[in-house]
């Protein structure tokens, strides 16, 4: 009975050791943190780039197809779940009663 205990705790720590090796694995695979803190990899490309695409554009926002294409979107739904997203975190501001009407508030920096 004490061996089997003893082989338990022994194939326990190998385990453990198994856990922590996969683990440090993982996590050097992780995506790189967003710059701006709360916001996704996708939802960053966005906003950078509306707002390179004002700069360009004298204060022009680009239509939703410009952005879908820009981001890798197949839809304008999904511009859309990410603009409201945006908007939720404060990163853009929606200007009433304008076609296009966005507002950059806080860009990531990254599209310099």
């Amino acid at each position: 009975m004490a061996r089997t205990i003893r082989q338990l705790q022994a194939r326990n720590i190998v385990l453990e050791a198994e856990v922590e090796r996969l683990k440090s694995q993982l996590a050097a695979k992780e995506p790189k943190r967003p710059i701006r803190t709360g916001l996704t990899p996708k939802q960053g490309l966005l906003l950078d780039f509306i707002a390179r695409y004002q700069r360009e554009h004298r204060g022009v926002s680009p239509s939703f197809d410009e952005m879908a294409k820009a981001v890798g979107l197949a839809s304008k739904s999904g511009v859309h779940r990410l603009i409201e997203c945006l908007v939720e975190r404060g990163a853009l501001e929606r200007l009433p009663s304008q076609a296009r009407a966005l507002r950059v508030i806080a860009s990531t920096g990254s599209a310099e």
